[in-house]
């Protein structure tokens, strides 16, 4: 029973996705208001794994998926242009592939048979390098400077010296020199010489066509290296064959999802790009969302099933306008009908609806004060009830009503105006009256006087407690001390007073003194010091106390002050007029519709045509003055004491059928 408990949340989507995301919002069962939103806001979102260095990783495994195929299959891929998928299917594949492992997985790949082609790129020359020196027999870590000698494997072209001759200055130089094999003008030697002589003999090689062999770190003959390195060699290549038909096989199950996937993350870089800018851009759109705190998970839930969408609760601005639900018992709800047409409350103010709906029923119901009129009405607003769903809630409210009306008509002996009187049956009816009749005895005309005023009494001091109660639950001790409590301690004194006078049995509210005479002395004193209280606080929003006091003056006699409360209590007298007027018109259709029963035959039938037609005017006029006038005692003598209004109504987002309605 009050306005319910709202959060806002944040919905940033892909504009690919926006359509669907308010689509789902619209048809799910849950009230909820979306708006656009168009300002700037700060957002503080943890950032998502979606980076420009990431979907780099991405693009650059999908162009190797890409790569792995034959020319043919590429040729067919660039002629399909975008990939077509359903949205389920989408779903289904960002919710079920573990797109991390495998971006991963594609580029550890690609990077092992990047490091095999190097190693064979390696490995090739050195390959060619040693079958030059296979004519080499010896072990290759013999070729060294070693402690006392040094051996050394090269070549020596002869194309300008004759090798015999070679030979013998290598002799003259402390060089021995062993040929291994000869190719044209190029002959492959070992040389030996003691370090002793190194200085000269390095002199001299350095003089004539020596080429030394680059074959430094091997161990073993040069046989034995080569098919270790032909081996590494085949085991490499054996091995890249093998990766490169898991690219293949990896590219024909994973090329669509990943595809997907690479959309996804493109999508949510232009969401993290609006966030960081705080605007709504061409394929990023910001709304904002209210929904009460219960349902807060279905939305986020409902929102977050969208890839390209994310959805965070933000806190409202201090002065923000917050829309307004109410929420109320089924009993109450008919009764929200009479606050929104006056403006549902603010979002920390209390919701009246509990408060007016009894109210409002009994007045609509003295208004009519009549059971017969109460039955029909009931009966008719029941039924379409069912049958006009859309009006419903008013349709229940007049049927709550109705019952008051019956109650009201059987205290006060209303029945179809006097009809039981000429049907003979107004003796049963006559006890059931326990207020009297207040169309034909004064008892009961004066007992309708007293209901009605001490019920308008009831209604506007219930209307100041409300006030008082409401301010202190918002912590306004001014508004609850100073302008509540006063006018409560003052009517409530003023009416003690009156009861203990003379005066209230001149006005025939009363029979005798309810009170002691003495009483009225006590009471003066509580008037006099919230009086005081009023012309000194009243208006203490003003500056300058010379006025402060004047307008307190004026708010304690005239405007909302003692003449004011006087013309409210008055107001409700209407009730009992506005009853008596339905009672009039009632008796005065019976009396024409009886006279016609004189006239043989056709009398019987123009008094059931008078009957029928002049009651359903009277219903339907008294209705409609009941209704305007019970909305008047509501709006202004019960609201003007506690209720301001001026909320913003809730806007749910929901499905709008022009020709149709669904119901549940």
């Amino acid at each position: 029973m009050a306005v319910a408990k709202l959060s806002k949340l944040f919905i940033i989507s892909h504009k690919s996705d926006t359509e669907t995301v308010l689509k789902k919002l619209q048809k799910i069962p849950i009230t909820v208001e979306v708006k656009p939103h168009m300002d700037k806001i700060d957002l503080e979102i943890p950032v998502s794994d979606t980076s420009p260095e990431y979907i780099t990783r991405v693009k650059r495994a999908l162009d190797i998926l890409n790569d792995s195929k034959d020319e043919k299959l590429k040729k067919i891929a660039s002629r399909m242009g975008k990939l077509i998928i359903r949205r389920s299917e989408y779903e289904k594949i960002l919710e079920s592939t573990n797109f991390k492992e495998m971006v991963d997985n594609i580029l550890d790949i690609e990077d092992e048979i990047e490091s095999l082609d190097a190693e064979i790129t390696d490995m090739e020359p050195r390959t060619r390098q040693l079958n030059v020196w296979s004519c080499y027999r010896g072990n290759l870590e013999d070729i060294a400077d070693g402690d006392i000698y040094t051996i050394k494997l090269g070549i020596i072209k002869c194309e300008e010296y004759d090798f015999e001759e070679i030979v013998k200055n290598l002799d003259e130089n402390k060089i021995s020199c062993e040929k291994l094999s000869e190719d044209r003008n190029v002959t492959y030697v070992i040389l030996a010489y003691h370090n002793q002589y190194k200085k000269g003999a390095e002199e001299y090689l350095g003089s004539i066509s020596f080429e030394e062999a680059e074959i430094t770190g091997y161990k073993g003959t040069t046989s034995e290296n080569l098919n270790k390195i032909k081996k590494s060699i085949n085991l490499n290549r054996n091995r890249k064959k093998y990766l490169q038909a898991e690219i293949r096989k990896i590219s024909r199950q994973y090329e669509k999802p990943l595809t997907v996937f690479l959309d996804y993350i493109e999508n949510n870089l232009e969401i993290e790009e609006a966030i960081e800018s705080g605007f709504s851009t061409d394929s990023v759109s910001f709304h904002t969302a209210w929904v009460k705190e219960t349902d807060k998970k279905k939305i986020i839930s409902a929102v977050e099933s969208f890839k390209s969408t994310r959805v965070i609760e933000i806190q409202p601005d201090e002065d923000e306008n917050v829309p307004v639900i109410l929420e109320n018992k089924p009993l109450f709800r008919p009764f929200e009908i009479v606050v929104d047409l006056y403006g549902v409350p603010r979002y920390f103010e209390i919701d009246p609806t509990p408060f007016v709906s009894l109210f409002f029923a009994m007045f609509f119901g003295l208004c009519l004060t009549d059971a017969g009129y109460g039955f029909i009405l009931a009966i008719l607003t029941l039924i379409f009830a069912f049958k006009m769903r859309n009006i419903k809630k008013f349709l229940m409210m007049i049927f709550i009503g109705a019952i008051f009306a019956v109650f009201a008509g059987t205290l006060f002996n209303g029945w179809f105006g006097d009809l039981p009187a000429y049907l003979g049956i107004d003796g049963f009816f006559s006890k059931l009256a326990i207020l009297g009749d207040p169309i034909n005895s004064n008892e009961g005309s004066m007992n309708f006087f007293r209901l009605a005023l001490i019920l308008g009494v009831i209604h506007v001091v219930f209307g100041l407690f409300i006030k008082f109660f409401d301010c202190l639950r918002r912590k306004d001790w001014g508004g609850a001390f100073l302008d509540g409590l006063p006018w409560i301690i003052i009517i409530l004194s003023f009416i003690a007073i009156l009861l203990s006078s003379r005066m209230a049995v001149s006005m025939n509210l009363v029979t005798g003194p309810l009170l002691p005479a003495s009483i009225s002395k006590i009471f003066l004193w509580p008037i006099l010091a919230c009086a005081v209280v009023i012309i000194l606080f009243g208006a203490r929003d003003e500056k300058s106390w010379g006025l402060r006091i004047f307008m307190g003056f004026l708010n304690l006699t005239i405007v909302n002050g003692l003449t004011s409360f006087l013309g409210d209590f008055l107001s409700y007298i209407r009730l009992m007029a506005l009853g008596m007027v339905t009672a009039g018109i009632g008796i005065a259709v019976n009396k024409i519709a009886f006279q016609f029963l004189s006239i043989p035959v056709a009398g019987i039938i123009i008094l059931i045509i008078i009957l029928i037609f002049g009651h359903i005017f009277n219903i339907g006029i008294n209705v409609l003055s009941g209704f305007v006038h019970t909305l008047r005692l509501q709006y202004v003598e019960f609201f003007s004491k506690f209720y301001v209004g001026g909320g913003r109504p809730f806007k749910a987002l929901k499905d709008e059928h022009k020709y149709i309605t669904i119901v549940d």
